[in-house]
């Protein structure tokens, strides 16, 4: 049977506050998500000067779901992805576990905080 996870990521800022909601397969840990599909989320957000151009690219990419469908699924992990645009804070939890993560972080420094998260 193959992992299922959900990833919500929540976006604050001064011009947008809003959450997406998405659904996939092939992880089933924290560790899992947060190096294969939660780094690439942060990077685009990072390396975008403006929130709005991530956004469009992520509903251009027609990869998130409803929150309806969100709510039905049963995935074998759940997480989330907190970005404070305003304060650049990102925030990664999974379970009960929170992560704080810089506004600056490389692809090696998340795949590092990944690497630390309780199984």
């Amino acid at each position: 049977m193959t992992d299922t996870y959900t990833l919500t990521v929540r976006i604050d800022s001064y011009d947008f506050n809003g959450e997406f909601y998405f659904i996939g397969e092939g992880y089933g840990t924290g560790e899992e998500v947060l190096k294969h599909v939660a780094t690439d989320h942060i990077l685009a957000m990072k390396q975008r000067p403006h929130v709005a151009e991530y956004l469009l690219e992520t509903l251009q990419s027609g990869e998130n779901v409803s929150e309806s469908e969100y709510r039905q699924a049963d995935p074998d992990v759940s997480c989330g992805l907190h970005f404070d645009v305003n304060h650049q804070q990102f925030r990664f939890w999974v379970g009960d576990h929170t992560v704080e993560i810089g506004g600056q972080p490389t692809k090696s420094e998340l795949r590092s905080i990944a690497e630390e998260l309780p199984a």
